[in-house]
């Protein structure tokens, strides 16, 4: 039983990307076989132990490949990059726990800021084994990630102010203009007062959210999922920018933390599911709601 989401990576993709050696091109790569094997190991628990995670993950990069059908020098470079990452997860596990550890673990934010933090542990001076080569290591991460890193380095010079970039929901629908932007959203409202989603407030400009069940989440995901995939939404925004715009107009019972998740990358990707899935008529209902905005 899939305890925790709807998606999961399709097995013939992986066993295919496996045998090829697609997995181990680079340790961004690298990085993404360890997290479908964890996302996948996360879904299905019960508890969702993953302590032990990363020792069995170490053990099975001890083992060099082998596959015949795969040229040499690319055996060669699997083998080279495998050892690299088992040295971090001897050396310096907190690399990989600090990954983990984020709710955007799969997203390429993570993943990016894991590559750095491997690069710069290694300027550190960490003593390798003999089978690895730090200096060149730092020199191949250079070469495939230089651009990455100096681009954060370049927002991180920029000092970006804390504050919300926009304060209202209607600022990141699509619309050629501020007038148009707020008309769109007044349709909107418009709708959801009709169907019932929502009910006047006492304050000017806030309704509430009518829907206090388990479901109300959804809900307002997969109505959030469907104006971005019809074309109204017109600036992406990371998960807690979103969730902060919704409450500037919708009050809810929905926790924080709960509210926030919802608008996750890997959470809206759920929607995009097979017709027998429950999630799916969420989209649908969205669809028909949305029909004439």
């Amino acid at each position: 039983m899939n305890l925790h989401t709807n998606l999961q990576y399709p097995l013939l993709k992986y066993l295919s990307e496996e045998f090829t050696g697609s997995f181990y091109r680079s340790e961004l790569t690298c990085l993404n076989r360890m997290l479908i094997l964890y996302h996948n190991r996360l879904s299905f628990s019960i508890d969702d132990n993953t302590s032990s995670f990363l020792d069995e993950f170490a053990r099975y990069l001890e083992r060099p490949v082998t596959y015949w059908w795969i040229p040499a020098h690319k055996r060669t470079h699997i083998n080279v990059l495998r050892a690299r990452i088992r040295f971090v997860l001897k050396s310096n596990r907190q690399i990989f726990q600090n990954l983990l550890s984020r709710p955007d673990y799969s997203s390429f934010e993570a993943k990016r800021q894991t590559i750095k933090d491997i690069y710069q542990w290694l300027a550190l001076g960490s003593e390798a084994d003999k089978k690895i080569d730090v200096k060149s290591w730092r020199k191949d991460l250079k070469a495939q990630f230089g651009q990455v890193f100096e681009e954060s380095k370049q927002a991180k010079d920029r000092k970006p102010s804390r504050k919300l970039s926009f304060e209202h929901f209607h600022q990141i629908l699509k619309g050629k203009d501020e007038p148009e932007k707020q008309y769109k959203f007044q349709r909107l409202v418009d709708i959801l007062l009709r169907e019932q989603w929502i009910s006047g407030t006492e304050k000017p400009g806030i309704y509430q959210f009518r829907n206090s069940g388990t479901g109300g989440r959804l809900q307002l995901a997969a109505l959030y999922y469907t104006l971005s995939k019809q074309g109204h939404i017109d600036r992406q925004l990371p998960a807690p920018q979103v969730a902060g715009l919704f409450n500037s107009w919708l009050s809810h019972d929905i926790s924080p933390k709960s509210f926030i998740k919802a608008f996750q990358t890997e959470q809206l990707d759920t929607f995009n599911c097979s017709t027998n899935r429950p999630r799916y008529k969420y989209v649908t209902e969205c669809r028909l709601l949305l029909r004439d905005l």
